[in-house]
């Protein structure tokens, strides 16, 4: 097992771990998107998703990058994900400004994962 430092991702069996950690995010994600109604705005994906890209976004933000599916399939997260969120929100007749704040909210958190994405796919041209 290699070691170079003392962080606490500084060796071969934490990035292991990571990258174990990180590709299981995705995996569920992946899932979640497999089945578009679990993304609908009262469903338990449509709540988990999210989360999910938000901590992959945090690792990737302190030099924990995951291995991000290509671009395009990102892009297709969001297109799904937002579909799905607005057409099933109404039903739950929220506050307009919980319907407006929320979807900002969704939105610049695919946007974040798109750019920082990108910007790892970039990086290892």
């Amino acid at each position: 097992m290699g070691t170079w430092s003392h962080g606490n991702f500084d060796n071969d069996a934490a990035l292991d771990w990571l990258a174990d950690t990180t590709g299981q995010l995705i995996a569920e994600i992946q899932e979640a998107m497999a089945s578009p109604d679990s993304m609908q705005a009262d469903e338990w994906d449509g709540d988990i998703v999210p989360c999910r890209i938000e901590l992959l976004c945090v690792m990737a933000e302190n030099g924990m990058a995951p291995r991000w599916p290509d671009l395009q399939e990102l892009q297709q997260w969001k297109q799904s994900y937002l579909r799905e969120w607005d057409g099933s929100i109404d039903e739950l007749d929220p506050d307009e400004d919980y319907r407006q704040d929320r979807r900002e909210t969704l939105v610049a958190t695919f946007d974040r994962m798109l750019k920082l994405a990108a910007a790892s796919a970039e990086a290892k041209r």
